[in-house]
C-alpha cells in the first residue's frame, strides 16, 4: 500500500491566482460548427476578387478564430488590417519572382505567420 505525500500537490484542472479565483486551465473553442462553415464560405467567396478579396479573406476568418478561442480562460483579438497584408504580401510576391519562386515556398510562410502572430493579442480575461 503506498503512502502518499501530503506535500504533494495534486493535479487538477484549476490553478490559482493570487485574488484566490480559480481559473480553468482547459482550453476550448466557442464557435459553432454553422457559424465556422458559413465564415469560412464567405472567405472562400470574398477570394474570388482579385487582389484585395485574399488579405481581406485572411483577416476575417483569422478575427473569427481568435475571437472565440480561449486557452487557459483567456481570450484573443486579432488586430491585422488587410491593407498592410496586402502590402506585405506584394513585396513577397516580388521576392519570389526574383528568387525564382523559392522565396514564397520557403519564406513568406514564415513571414505570414510572424505577421498574424504579431497582430494577435490577449482579449480581456474571464474568470
Amino acid at each position: 500500500m503506498a503512502v502518499q505525500n501530503p506535500n504533494r500537490t495534486q493535479r487538477s484542472m484549476a490553478v490559482q491566482n493570487p485574488n484566490r479565483t480559480k481559473r480553468s486551465l482547459r482550453s476550448k473553442f466557442n464557435g459553432t460548427t454553422g457559424k465556422y462553415f458559413g465564415v469560412r464560405l464567405g472567405c472562400a467567396l470574398l477570394s474570388i476578387i482579385p487582389i484585395i478579396g485574399v488579405p481581406n479573406a485572411m483577416c476575417i476568418l483569422e478575427r473569427y478564430k481568435c475571437k472565440n478561442t480561449e486557452i487557459v480562460g483567456m481570450s484573443f483579438e486579432f488586430n491585422g488590417k488587410s491593407g498592410e497584408l496586402l502590402k506585405k504580401m506584394i513585396g513577397w510576391f516580388f521576392l519570389s519572382l526574383i528568387t525564382i519562386g523559392i522565396y514564397g515556398f520557403v519564406v513568406a510562410p514564415m513571414r505570414y505567420e510572424e505577421w498574424r502572430v504579431a497582430h494577435t493579442t490577449f482579449g480581456p480575461v474571464i474568470m
